[in-house]
């Protein structure tokens, strides 16, 4: 796990799960994994033209209420990475983070193919809030080309 502090106080916690259990990696290799999973996970200019009421899928109780922090989920071959402390203002801005999310996956993979989940969310609970799994990333793609 490696923890970001911010200036005021503010803390994310990166747990990443390692597939290869002999894979062994220092702290500079820890540190850039971390870093380069909060960038994915960033938010980058306006996200509007990736989500829309369609894809929008509430799993958890009222949008106006978040239930955070809440934990990003990415599901790369066999392994899952994990981004917690995120904290974000609605259910709605987690689906739209988590899709945006799912579309880079899919540009970070070169043999193409995966099924099922791609990104998932829980809220500070564990429960699942947010779902996208790779068919809906690969239509919200082409539909923004």
């Amino acid at each position: 796990m490696v923890e970001f502090l911010g200036e005021g106080g503010e803390k994310i916690a990166v747990t990443m799960a390692i597939s290869d259990p002999h894979l062994t990696l220092d702290k500079a290799a820890l540190v850039g994994c971390a870093t380069e999973m909060m960038v994915q996970c960033a938010a980058f200019g306006n996200t509007d033209e990736l989500s829309g009421p369609d894809s929008y899928r509430d799993i958890g109780g009222p949008a106006d209420k978040p239930r955070g922090p809440f934990t990003f989920e990415y599901r790369d071959n066999n392994s899952v990475r994990q981004l917690q402390g995120v904290e974000l203002a609605s259910l709605e801005a987690v689906h739209d983070e988590a899709l945006r999310s799912a579309i880079d996956l899919l540009d970070d993979r070169t043999e193409g193919g995966q099924e099922g989940w791609a990104v998932r969310v829980r809220d500070g609970s564990g429960k699942i809030v947010s779902s996208v799994d790779f068919n809906e990333a690969r239509r919200v793609k082409a539909a923004a080309e």
